[in-house]
């Protein structure tokens, strides 16, 4: 054998070795950018999931409902292409693809459906959060138009208003039941106060009265025991309670974007 058989040998060994380990290469990041994909896109679905599920039928808009079931659509058409193999995904898609059908096909409801617990109000907020943070997203991927995005949110800002308000109302029956007089009426007087202040003229009037004649009722029951409480809001317990609706009532789609971003 020839110097020059060789070293075409070791040329020729070489090269596929090469040629071998760009191959390894390239099958390696498709693998693990698959991965990514596929677990950025699992992720969407649970928070879209979230979304619907955190909030009773019937209390989302129509609009809202329609967005969140169309993206609902969209991610598990990706993962059915993704992996064809999984029947849990088509399943999904067909389910996903029949709510998203009806939603569109129903009327616009006037009413929202009423919060039942502090432990339903407080996942209803999470839902209606991790909403509103996709409302932005969409917005900077030009999915939608900014006249869009304002419509919904507006749309989220005014659930998270009755949310508050539920809130605030069912918080305050507790302490009311419970005999803590000031704390209730601390409760109901917020109540009242931030649907005056954030209502639109007479939008609210009938809720107004309504809640200002519990506070009269609250304040004409309390006896001179109940005038010498302590147990009334701690100053955490205010700081929680008034700071809940600032995060929605500013202007503050710089921080969204900035601090909550999806994958």
């Amino acid at each position: 054998m020839t110097s020059v058989t060789v070293i075409t040998g070791i040329i020729i060994l070489l090269a596929a070795l090469v040629c071998y380990a760009f191959v390894s290469q390239t099958i390696s990041q498709k693998k693990e950018q698959r991965k990514r994909v596929l677990a950025a896109l699992k992720s969407q679905l649970r928070s879209f999931k979230f979304m619907i599920s955190g909030c009773p039928d019937g209390f989302l808009t129509k609009d809202l409902k329609v967005i969140v079931l169309r993206s609902l659509v969209e991610v598990c058409e990706q993962l059915s292409k993704l992996e064809p193999k999984e029947p849990a995904h088509l399943q999904e898609l067909q389910q996903h693809s029949n709510l998203l059908t009806e939603a569109q096909r129903a009327a616009p409801t006037k009413t929202r459906a009423q919060l039942e617990s502090l432990q339903q109000i407080k996942e209803v907020k999470m839902s209606l959060e991790e909403l509103h943070r996709f409302v932005f997203k969409m917005e900077g991927q030009s999915r939608v138009t900014r006249s869009q995005a304002d419509t919904y949110r507006a749309q989220i800002k005014q659930l998270v208003l009755q949310v508050t308000v539920d809130g605030y109302v069912l918080s305050g029956q507790q302490a009311n039941q419970n005999g803590k007089t000031k704390l209730a009426l601390h409760y109901f007087d917020l109540a009242a106060k931030l649907l005056q202040r954030e209502g639109k003229s007479g939008m609210f009037d009938a809720k107004i009265s309504q809640l200002k004649e519990v506070c009269t009722q609250l304040q004409q029951g309390m006896t001179e025991e109940d005038s010498g409480e302590v147990d009334t809001v701690s100053e955490e317990e205010k700081a929680e309670l008034e700071g809940e609706w600032d995060k929605f009532s500013k202007d503050n789609e710089d921080i969204w974007k900035k601090k909550q971003v999806y994958d």
